[in-house]
């Protein structure tokens, strides 16, 4: 039974490899495309250093958030309220911090313990009620972006801890002489993410869940408690990415964040992870951020009108996912 089971799994593994690697092939095709182009449009000005500090600014922020979303997209589940709980997890840092003198190290533990906590949340109710994460996390974005709304007054909350805290700022926010700490962030959890998925037991179980739910519960996979436990993931990292980006900016607002659900899981579909589950890698995530960032600041420096990231991105996805259907049939013949 073992052998039999083994060799099935082994089976699966192949052909999840292979498409896997397809999809990949893809948006590295389209990351390089869109490198060649932006620097022709640009005349040059679109060059390898300007991909680092894209890299360590804006891509560091969305590709943490990317990441925690490719698990939960594995798993076969969404979540709306990232951006919202990012802001929950940047206020509790910033109040905390200026207003009542805590340790910003210790606030920034508690915005995640809270941001873990409200992923759980997403995922309690998801899984022991049965009602779809697309609507969950809706009702729950709308909720967290106005309790930080309510809470701060709508104001702006200064937040410098470059000056008043220069050992929290750098942990965050350093720029080293060949790379910079959101960078190295980014780049560990990038490397975390992919040991999990690939070579670990819960990886494994992340795989089952979002591919087959009632084949993994059949094995002894509990199912409910990885994607309670993927939304934790992903609430948690949300809310450090928050820690960051208020950190960068000086201070908080209540609109921070606001796009980051839809970029995160454009990003992440873009990449090749499926949206039905059980498909999707951490390689294929960051090529799909790269693309999404790119194509931000490739136009605004080939001095392409704003309006025009929109569109593209919107037919970039559509494009991407006839691509991944196409792939996934052909996966199933």
């Amino acid at each position: 039974m073992n052998e039999q089971y083994n060799g099935g799994r082994n089976q699966m593994l192949g052909l999840f490899r292979k498409v896997s690697a397809a999809r990949e092939l893809v948006v590295f095709g389209i990351t390089v495309g869109l490198f060649i182009i932006f620097s022709f449009l640009s005349g040059g000005e679109f060059s390898s250093r300007v991909v680092i500090n894209i890299m360590a600014i804006s891509a560091s922020e969305i590709g943490l958030i990317a990441i925690g979303m490719t698990f939960l997209m594995i798993a076969g589940e969404f979540d709306l309220s990232v951006g919202a709980i990012s802001a929950v997890g940047a206020y509790v840092v910033a109040i905390t911090v200026s207003q009542l003198g805590i340790n910003p190290f210790l606030a920034m533990i508690v915005a995640i313990i809270i941001g873990m906590a409200a992923g759980g949340l997403n995922g309690l109710v998801t899984v022991k009620f049965g009602i779809p994460s697309f609507i969950v996390t809706l009702g729950t974005n709308w909720m967290w972006r106005g309790v930080v709304t309510a809470a701060s007054r709508g104001q702006w909350i200064v937040f410098r801890p470059s000056e008043t805290d220069p050992a929290f700022f750098k942990f965050l926010l350093a720029d080293f002489k060949f790379v910079s700490a959101p960078l190295l962030w980014y780049l560990g959890a990038t490397i975390i993410g992919i040991l999990i998925l690939n070579y670990h037991r819960f990886g494994n179980h992340v795989f089952a869940t979002g591919g087959n739910k009632e084949a993994a519960r059949a094995m002894g996979i509990n199912t409910d408690k990885v994607k309670i436990l993927c939304f934790m993931i992903l609430g948690g990292i949300s809310a450090f990415s928050g820690c960051m980006r208020v950190s960068r900016m000086a201070g908080f607002q209540a609109s921070q964040g606001e796009q980051l659900m839809l970029v995160a899981i454009a990003a992440t579909a873009i990449g090749g992870t499926s949206i039905y589950g059980g498909m999707g890698t951490i390689f294929g995530t960051l090529f799909g951020v790269l693309i999404v960032t790119f194509l931000e600041f490739g136009l605004v420096m080939a001095k392409v009108s704003g309006w025009w990231y929109k569109i593209i991105l919107g037919a970039l996805i559509v494009v991407v996912m006839i691509i991944n259907n196409i792939l996934d049939r052909r996966r199933k013949l």
